[in-house]
């Protein structure tokens, strides 16, 4: 979604991320290859390993491409602010759910997340004001894949119910600032990174 509407094609938006690099996480990789084996023949596009991620923030009030570079330098400053209050922290991935949209996991606690999501938001409020984005984040997920055809969710759902283990844990230690490409039709994301954010950074 483009705020609260359907991606308009050819659009780019900043968003910030969470993004999994499963190199670091075997654990939730081998969860991740579980779930596509069990639907490899179900209509779903499986987010490839470079593009996993947690939305964290859409500024979805300005297109990319109109977002000038001192803007972008403001919003790397400012995030470097107030992430600088949030510590590194592990959460679970998982279970895996299957949705009207595709299978997303959950992701608990929602403490940490949500105490960085509000980090997040401050810091891009703190430069772009709070009209800055439409988008609403919700329950924060991890989506594995998106549907390309109907289905039977319920079906899907007893498939991804026997991977085991149906947990694993997640090491955050930054988020990103990225520029997000939105395939409507391939039902593919992608990004070209912005800049690198750590949590609890002195510098």
């Amino acid at each position: 979604m483009h705020g609260k509407d359907v991606w308009p094609e050819g659009l780019t938006l900043l968003h910030v991320y969470v993004t999994v690099e499963l190199e670091h996480n075997p654990e939730l990789a081998a969860l991740i290859n579980g779930c596509r084996e069990a639907t490899r023949e179900d209509p779903l596009t499986h987010v490839s390993d470079s593009w996993l991620h947690i939305t964290m923030y859409q500024l979805s009030e300005k297109a990319a491409s109109l977002v000038s570079e001192e803007e972008r330098d403001a919003l790397v400053l400012s995030l470097g602010r107030r992430l600088r209050t949030i510590d590194p922290f592990t959460i679970e991935v998982g279970t895996a759910l299957s949705y009207a949209s595709g299978v997303i996991f959950d992701l608990s606690p929602d403490e940490p997340l949500n105490d960085l999501r509000a980090a997040v938001t401050a810091a891009v409020e703190d430069v772009r004001g709070t009209e800055a984005t439409e988008y609403s984040t919700g329950v924060l997920h991890l989506t594995e894949s998106y549907a390309n055809a109907p289905a039977d969710s319920d079906q899907i759902q007893r498939r991804l119910r026997r991977v085991r283990p149906s947990h694993a844990p997640l090491r955050i230690e930054s988020v990103e600032l990225v520029d997000v490409f939105a395939d409507v039709r391939a039902k593919t994301i992608t990004w070209k990174p912005v800049a690198r954010i750590p949590l609890g950074a002195a510098d």
